[in-house]
């Protein structure tokens, strides 16, 4: 009797291990209620965050936000283990794709032009760098290993979701009806983006939510389940409208036609897709020529559609106004392709499209609109991968996804009602992600999306393998030991918030920008802005009141007061210099650099040299860009060399023979 009861014993444990029973032993099994009250916080505030006070308003507050809710989630992770003597993870099977794409990541980074942007991303857009991928990896894990079992936690967990996209979507309802157009520089009204910041970021987050809502609509029994889903999928639906997003209501039409197939397959109700066959037939009659121009401009977009000069060529001699943003995609598209074949394993580095884009940039750039635009991002998640780490780290991202979707359709899982309930919403979002992701790239939320759509998936199939290594440090030192690193962790995160404040403020305050480097010293557009600021306090502040001070003026204070100028001068040139030497492939950079040298040059002409070898430098590493060509003309012109200029001036207009400034100034000249 005693053995058998041993054998289910052990059977039991066995289960319990495998996350079977959400009642057993298994630590991870009890309801871990800090780590899914973080996860609800984590989901619920990171798409209402915003904060107008930081040079980016809300990827950077949202991305800063995800750092430190990773850090409680994963210092929170630590102490349970060590309060249960083992450290237990979950066992998956994206475990291998996710290290090969990892990998590819960590590869990258070390091999990267500029190993900071590729750590921490680009600045002003935040997401995407390598401390932002392992932070989703670890949720990733986080979330599988705490919630699986945990019927009640997920669906409070999708409740979260749904309420938060709820608030958003609302706000960007009352965007439209002008509730704070007199906000934003944007025409937000026209163009609603919420608290997301940009309306293709927003259609991509409520697409991505908008067949849960719907799947629950159709399935639910109770009346009040219908009103409320059936509420939310208008709600979600009108927000989406409202975006204007080509890409976001393209997806969205995508993932309504699969919705209804589904359903008709699913309830066995042929009539859904003769009324869609029925509706699509009633568009192409009453709106034929609407959807003739969508496909057209889709079409801009495919690979196979002659080339991007010939697109541009063709669209300048019809166009009023500014270039179709399908266009210039296709432009910037060829760019990341050129990039990839040039640097074909590992790229330039994470992050880096902003810096290494120019080296390839087609010249028919010049042509567009948008041709004075510094693109950081190739406006296709799969070329940017391809750009920033090569065919390799663009096919550990594919062999990522292709696991992530035969995940999905996997039929191995034991069946529950919260699985079934969830595997086709989540599918279809995931989906949803993949088509948005082609036209734009992926950000904060989006991204939590990415990595946490599969985690939910596999939380509901209670079939979740758990690992379990035993611990043998102390308890107590072990956990002292985490909240010590943790402390320091989210000390960091907070520095790198409070000097970007700084920085910000610094625009208009010297004391700011030196507080901005005291906390990060490592970030080199701290050092660009005060050396900007530096030299305007020089020529436009000290320099007037010397000019100022009368013959009376005491010889003491006229000495200080040119001290204090040479000073500003030397320290103007230390920092611009400084910035430039920590990363020297940044246009933005370079750009601040030949400003400041030109701002110093009212006050000595030497400084007008400096501006013209930088202005060259910039066009090494942007040498399709007819507008620096320009500018290099008019400096030139202003130090009286009028065969460089005129060379400056014909390059600009050969790049861009729509140039009439450029023909003007070299008319002038002849």
């Amino acid at each position: 009797m005693s053995s058998k009861v041993h054998q289910i014993k052990n059977k039991e444990l066995r289960h319990s291990r495998e996350g079977g029973n959400p009642s057993n032993n298994s630590s991870v099994q009890k309801p871990a209620t800090f780590i899914h009250y973080c996860f609800y916080t984590l989901f619920f505030v990171t798409p209402l965050l915003l904060w107008p006070f930081t040079s980016e308003v809300f990827e950077f507050n949202k991305m800063m936000f995800v750092y430190a809710m990773t850090i409680v989630i994963s210092a929170a992770w630590g102490i349970r283990s060590f309060q249960n003597k083992r450290f237990e993870i979950a066992k998956t099977p994206l475990d291998i794709p996710l290290l090969i794409f990892l990998s590819s990541q960590i590869i990258s980074t070390i091999i990267s032009i500029d190993r900071h942007t590729s750590l921490w991303g680009y600045y002003s857009r935040f997401h995407g760098g390598l401390v932002s991928t392992i932070c989703y990896i670890l949720l990733f894990y986080a979330l599988v290993t705490h919630f699986s079992g945990q019927a009640k936690a997920l669906r409070n967990l999708i409740r979260i979701i749904l309420a938060t996209a709820t608030i958003t979507a609302i706000y960007a309802v009352l965007e439209k009806m002008g509730i704070d157009k007199n906000i934003w520089v944007q025409d937000v009204q026209n163009r609603v983006f919420s608290t997301l910041g940009q309306p293709n970021w927003l259609s991509a987050y409520l697409i991505a939510l908008l067949p849960i809502s719907l799947f629950a609509l159709v399935r639910s029994h109770k009346f009040y389940a219908r009103l409320i889903n059936g509420a939310l999928s208008l709600l979600f639906l009108s927000a989406i409208f409202f975006t204007r997003s080509q890409s976001g209501i393209g997806a969205t039409a995508i993932i309504l036609l699969i919705f209804t197939i589904t359903i008709s397959i699913q309830k066995k109700q042929p009539k859904l897709l003769l009324g869609v066959a029925v509706l699509l037939l009633a568009l192409l009659f009453f709106k034929g020529d609407t959807v003739k121009r969508t496909l057209g401009s889709l079409n801009k977009i495919n690979p196979f559609y002659s080339n991007a000069t010939a697109i541009i060529t063709e669209e300048n001699k019809t166009r009023v106004g500014g270039s179709d943003s399908m266009s210039i995609r296709r432009v910037v598209w060829q760019g990341a392709i050129d990039l990839g074949k040039k640097y074909p394993f590992f790229g330039t580095g994470v992050e880096t499209f902003g810096y290494s884009y120019y080296w390839v940039r087609p010249s028919v750039h010049n042509l567009t609109s948008e041709s004075d635009f510094l693109y950081n991002k190739a406006h296709n998640e799969y070329l940017n991968f391809l750009a920033n780490t090569g065919f390799l780290g663009l096919l550990a991202y594919l062999f990522l996804i292709f696991s992530i979707l035969k995940l999905f359709l996997s039929k191995h899982f034991a069946p529950s009602t919260l699985h079934q309930a969830l595997t086709t919403p989540l599918l279809l979002g995931f989906i949803s992600i993949l088509i948005t992701n082609y036209f734009g790239f992926s950000v904060v939320n989006v991204a939590l999306f990415f990595f946490l759509f599969p985690a939910i998936f596999l939380a509901t199939t209670n079939k979740t393998k758990i690992h379990s290594q035993s611990i043998s440090l102390d308890k107590t030192l072990g956990s002292v030991l985490i909240v010590i690193v943790t402390t320091w962790l989210l000390l960091g995160v907070r520095r790198m918030w409070l000097a970007d404040l700084a920085y910000t403020a610094g625009r208009s305050n010297l004391t700011e920008d030196l507080n901005a480097i005291k906390l990060n010293p490592r970030e080199p557009l701290y050092y660009a802005q005060l050396g900007n600021v530096q030299a305007l306090v020089a020529t436009q502040i000290i320099a007037p009141q010397i000019a100022e001070m009368s013959a009376s003026t005491s010889a003491e204070i006229k000495q200080n007061a040119n001290y204090y100028l040479q000073q500003y001068l030397k320290d103007a040139v230390i920092n611009i210099n400084k910035a430039v030497s920590m990363n020297r492939y940044n246009l933005n950079l370079l750009k601040t650099k030949a400003r400041t040298e030109l701002i110093l040059g009212t006050l000595d002409s030497k400084y007008n040299l400096d501006a013209t070898q930088t202005l060259l430098k910039i066009s090494e590493l942007s040498p399709s860009d007819a507008a620096n060509y320009f500018n290099i003309g008019l400096l030139y012109s202003q130090l009286n060399k009028k065969d460089e200029a005129k060379l400056a001036f014909q390059k600009a207009i050969d790049l861009k023979p729509d140039y009439q400034a450029a023909k003007d100034r070299l008319g002038a000249l002849k």
